[in-house]
């Protein structure tokens, strides 16, 4: 098995498989009152990794400014480089819709993906990789990466 000389998370980590955080399912657009909460709370875990000295590697659905809008004022955020994990929108239609996602809410993902495409450059595309080479990409990245502050 391959390591990494990074810490890895992933915003989907803490929730229960329900949906729930803290009694409340923060996977509903329901609970969008407290997603920017949320994402305070992924910045200052981000900033608790970096502690080690290592870069962290953290998967999020969020573009740069509403990262930018959690951070303020968070200690401890050197810099931040971004890339985005992504697929023609047939596969993400196809995927979601293999999750059994409705097709109102596949659509909104690809409109998602499409905004996320024009905020961040850097793409490690998932279509017609393998999960091992595209990890391995990413991981290359992260290794590779250079903040500047």
């Amino acid at each position: 098995m391959r390591t990494y000389p990074f810490g890895a998370a992933d915003f989907d980590e803490l929730p229960e498989p329900d949906g729930s955080l803290m009694g409340i399912d923060i996977t509903s657009s329901s609970a969008s009152a407290v997603w920017p909460a949320y994402n305070r709370l992924w910045v200052r875990i981000a900033a608790m990794m970096l502690r080690g000295g290592r870069p962290v590697l953290l998967l999020c659905p969020l573009t740069p400014d509403e990262w930018a809008g959690a951070a303020a004022d968070v200690v401890g955020l050197p810099c931040v480089v971004w890339a985005r994990l992504d697929c023609t929108d047939a596969d993400r239609r196809a995927r979601l819709a293999a999750r059994g996602w409705e097709s109102g809410q596949i659509e909104e993902a690809v409109k998602d993906a499409e905004e996320l495409r024009a905020a961040v450059d850097r793409e490690f595309t998932t279509t017609g990789r393998s999960s091992a080479e595209v990890a391995a990409a990413v991981a290359d990245w992260v290794n590779s990466s250079r903040c500047t502050p």
